[in-house]
This record gives C-alpha cells, sequence and structure tokens, in this order.
C-alpha cells in the first residue's frame, strides 16, 4: 500500500515507483533539434519562395490574422459548418509569423512562417514522446528506440510532421498523448504536464476529442486512483501539498486553453458546442454497422487485405514482450501503455460507429495511427531490455540514425502543402483594388471558387484592401469578418469569381488565376 499510495500522490521514495523527474535537457532538446532541422533542410525553398496560400491554409490563415490581434475564440473549420472548439493551432502559427517573418525575419511571407511553426510544434510533441519513454527506461537506448520509431512511422506518412492541414496535425500530439496517459497512469506524475498540454491542444483542434480526452482521462484517474480509494482524502491532500510542481503546470496548462473556449460559451452560448450535440444528434452522423467499423478502425493497423492480423498478432506480442522481458516500474508503464490503447480503440470505434458520416474518409481517423505505434514502442522498448546493456544502447542509437537519415532523403520530407499555394494572389489582389477605386471590393462566387476566394481575402487583409464575399453561406469558411454588410454590397464594387466550366457566354475576363475567371458583376 505504501508503493501504491506513492504512485497516486506522485511520490517517489518507494521502492518500485518510478526514479524521480531528472531527464537531462539533451533527451527533450536532441530530438528536437534533429527533426526540425531536417525539415527546414529539406524544406528550405520556405525561407526565399515567396509563397501565398489559399484553400484550407487560406481560411485558416483568416483565423491567424484574428489570432495576431489576440480576438480568435475558435478553432478551424469544418464542412458541417461548424468550427472546432478552440484557437490553439491558430495562436501557435500566429506566433510563429510574428518570431520567423516579423522579428527574426529568416521567412519572405507569412504562411511560410506558420509552416516553420508547424514544423516546430510537430517537432515538440515528437521530443516529448522521447522525454517519456526516457523517463522509464532511464537510458539512453530507450530514448533512441523511441526516436526511431518515431522517425519510421514519419518515412511511412510523412505528413505527420511537415503538413499544416489539420486531420495530420492531431497524429502527433494524440500519440503523444497516449504515451503522457499511460505514464500518469503508471504512476509517473511528473507527465501529467505533457498529458495535459496535448489533451487540451487535441479538444482545441477537432470536436470529437471531446469524446476520447475524457474517455482516456477517465481511465488514467480510475488507474491512478483505485489503488488508494481506502485513502483517498488523505492521498489527495498529501498530493496538493507537496506535489505543487507536479499539479501547478496542469492547472496553469488547463486555464490558459480553457479561457477562449469559456468565453467564446459567455459571449456566443451556447456557441459551436449546440451545433456539434445536433450534428451528433441527426441522420449525418454513424449508422454504421459492426463490421464496417472494425474494418475503418483496422484499415489504420495495415491499409491492405488481412489487416486483422497487425493487432491479432501485435497486441498479444506486445503484452508477451512487456510480461516477460521487463520488471518493475517499466514492465507497468509498458502494461498501462498497452491498457491506454485499448481505452483509445474502444473509443475509436464508439466514434466510428456513431460520430462519422462516411467511413470511405479515412482522413477523418488519422490520429488513430497511434494504436499500432504504441504497440510498436512497447514491443521495440521490451526487447531491448532483454539484450545486454551495451549492445542494446549501440542498436537503438544506430537504429535512430539510420530512420533519421532515411526520413531527410525519401521524398515526402519535403512537404506537400504548396499545394494550395498561388503566387499571382497580390497581383490579382493589386489589379481589383485598382479597378475599385478606392471602394470595397465585393465578391461573388461560384461554389468551386471557394478555395482561391479565402487566399484572395487573406491577402487583401494583409495588405490593408477592404474585401468581403456577399453570400452569408460561406460564414463558416471565411468568418463574419469577410461577408458583407448591406452597406458594402451596396456601396462596394462587385467582382465575380467563376470557375472555367460555370462563365457566361460573352463574359469579359478580367484576369485568370488558378483557374478561376475574374470578372465584372
Amino acid at each position: 500500500m505504501a508503493a501504491e499510495a506513492a504512485v497516486a500522490t506522485g511520490r517517489t521514495d518507494a521502492g518500485d515507483a518510478p526514479a524521480p523527474d531528472r531527464r537531462p535537457w539533451w533527451v527533450w532538446a536532441v530530438p528536437f533539434a534533429a527533426l526540425f532541422v531536417l525539415l527546414c533542410v529539406r524544406n528550405r525553398f520556405l525561407f526565399t519562395d515567396r509563397l501565398y496560400e489559399q484553400g484550407d491554409a487560406g481560411a485558416n490563415s483568416i483565423l491567424i490574422e484574428q489570432a495576431r490581434h489576440f480576438t480568435l475564440l475558435v478553432g478551424n473549420y469544418s464542412r458541417e459548418r461548424f468550427h472546432h472548439p478552440g484557437p490553439a493551432y491558430m495562436y501557435v502559427q500566429a506566433f510563429g509569423e510574428y518570431l520567423f517573418q516579423n522579428a527574426l525575419h529568416v521567412v519572405p511571407t507569412a504562411w511560410n512562417a506558420h509552416m516553420l511553426s508547424v514544423f516546430a510544434l510537430n517537432c515538440a510533441f515528437a521530443a516529448m514522446g522521447v522525454g517519456i519513454v526516457y523517463g522509464w527506461t532511464r537510458s539512453l537506448r530507450g530514448a533512441a528506440a523511441c526516436l526511431a520509431v518515431f522517425a519510421g512511422f514519419a518515412i511511412a506518412y510523412p505528413w505527420i510532421l511537415n503538413s499544416d492541414w489539420m486531420p495530420h496535425m492531431y497524429v502527433l500530439a494524440y500519440m503523444v498523448f497516449v504515451l503522457a496517459a499511460g505514464s500518469v497512469a503508471a504512476g509517473r506524475a511528473q507527465d501529467a504536464w505533457i498529458f495535459a498540454l496535448t489533451g487540451w491542444f487535441l479538444i482545441h483542434g477537432h470536436a470529437c476529442f471531446l469524446l476520447f480526452v475524457p474517455a482516456v482521462t477517465a481511465a488514467v484517474l480510475a488507474a491512478v486512483l483505485w489503488p488508494v480509494r481506502g485513502t483517498l482524502r488523505a492521498s489527495a491532500g498529501c498530493f496538493f501539498r507537496e506535489q505543487r510542481r507536479t499539479w501547478m503546470p496542469v492547472a496553469v496548462i488547463s486555464a490558459v486553453f480553457a479561457l477562449p473556449i469559456v468565453v467564446n460559451l459567455a459571449l456566443h452560448w451556447p456557441g459551436d458546442f449546440g451545433k456539434y450535440i445536433s450534428y451528433g444528434g441527426s441522420g449525418r452522423a454513424g449508422g454504421h454497422g459492426a463490421g464496417q467499423v472494425v474494418r475503418y478502425a483496422l484499415w489504420f493497423w495495415w491499409p491492405h487485405r488481412h489487416a486483422w492480423l497487425a493487432p491479432l498478432t501485435g497486441y498479444p506480442a506486445a503484452l508477451a514482450a512487456a510480461r516477460w522481458l521487463t520488471r518493475g516500474p517499466l514492465r507497468r508503464f509498458l502494461v498501462a501503455l498497452l491498457a491506454v490503447n485499448v481505452v483509445s480503440s474502444l473509443a475509436f470505434l464508439f466514434y466510428a460507429a456513431v460520430g462519422i458520416d462516411s467511413l470511405s474518409d479515412y482522413y477523418i481517423g488519422y490520429f488513430y495511427w497511434s494504436a499500432p505505434l504504441v504497440t510498436v514502442i512497447v514491443i521495440v522498448v521490451a526487447l531491448l531490455e532483454a539484450v545486454p546493456r551495451p549492445a542494446a544502447a549501440g542498436a537503438a542509437v544506430l537504429a535512430a540514425v539510420a530512420t533519421v537519415t532515411a526520413l531527410a532523403v525519401v521524398p515526402g520530407t519535403r512537404t506537400g502543402s504548396t499545394n494550395d499555394i498561388d503566387e499571382a494572389l497580390p497581383r490579382v489582389v493589386a489589379t481589383l483594388a485598382a479597378q475599385a477605386h478606392g471602394r470595397t471590393i465585393v465578391l461573388h462566387i461560384d461554389h468551386e471558387a471557394w478555395v482561391e476566394t479565402a487566399g484572395f481575402l487573406v491577402q487583401a487583409e494583409r495588405t490593408g484592401i477592404k474585401a468581403c464575399l456577399n453570400d452569408p453561406w460561406y460564414t463558416f469558411l471565411m468568418t463574419s469578418q469577410f461577408i458583407c454588410t448591406p452597406a458594402q454590397a451596396a456601396g462596394g464594387q462587385g467582382f465575380w469569381f467563376y470557375a472555367p466550366q460555370s462563365v457566361p457566354p460573352h463574359t469579359r475576363a478580367i484576369l485568370r488565376f488558378s483557374g478561376i475567371v475574374v470578372a465584372p458583376p
């Protein structure tokens, strides 16, 4: 009971409790620096080319512009015509724009700075994962093995590191969230700040994590509190008195991340939360059979035939390796990881059954790549425990060097986010501004032209040109800031953005960009 109480309260004086949190600086710095420098070198065009975003990146940049003025309270848009709960990812990119473009002047345009901030955030998440594993192995081999698994996974799916598309940006955050959950559940309360930080980022990023984060948190709390259920009040009091360095960061992180959500709810009750509930109760969400749901989940384990073999062999292998090749605190951590993975998998099956509209859209569940990754980490770390230490350390370091080197040369490491880039946007904005003669540019668009419209509006905002879209249906994409008021629509200068196949006969084209025809009203 003494050891159990020590785990629940964060103490480390019990014999089987995890070692004190004395992780050296290199555990965090080396993985971050290696991955960030690698991404910067492979994407060095960001430091020289003038790139202007449109599409999803343009819609996000509209929000980032608001974040730069500390007025943003919501997250990125959903195709279900609502915004996700919080603006954390946008504030990170707004800070990156200030740092890399305005302060350091290392990039020529705002979007380039946004990409560097995405690289930095993802590399920080990966470094946190390495730090978590090192905290339990207390060895170079554990840290190197974890970095090797992360880098190996990024070789297969480089978008988890180098993409600013939101479904890609949740992946590393969720992987580290699961690792931190296993660590806290196994008794390392010092990792609670990572658990809180990644959990809040996920909640801000997508409404579905309002299910996953509380479900995993409840499982972690159950694991921590069950051993001390008989002395719960005394253990809790001891924890809050003696472990301020553990719970204070969690409290501060939670307060900062909760603030914009609470303010938005207070100003616009029930805000987008009402839309989440209405979507969940509508006929668009869920309604899938058990077989469809299972096949959807198995795709993330192995996107080929016989995908069921991956979890059927992987989970038992990981459990056997943890049980027979490790002992003490490390065994407890690896078993806790597998248990959290089960909770996460059950939550994912439930989400796929009731919360996803189309099970052919795999991007909705990319974050569930955490399941095979965590399983592989358990197997690799356990196997290294069975190898003599000098040989294990050498093998792990060699594997880390090899995978990071391979990641540096695979074609996918160069970001594919440039697909939604148009370098003509400044010229287009300047041309229409000249024809508007100081009046507000009032846009009318075909639906297919929303991609270019988002880029146009954010570029107009950056250059001080007044522009708006004369269709309130697009408020969820462009925000109310760029929807024309009646006065703007009446007094502004109108222009049409046509898709090529929709141009009316005898229309005079003012200019063309990205396949869009710009014409008078």
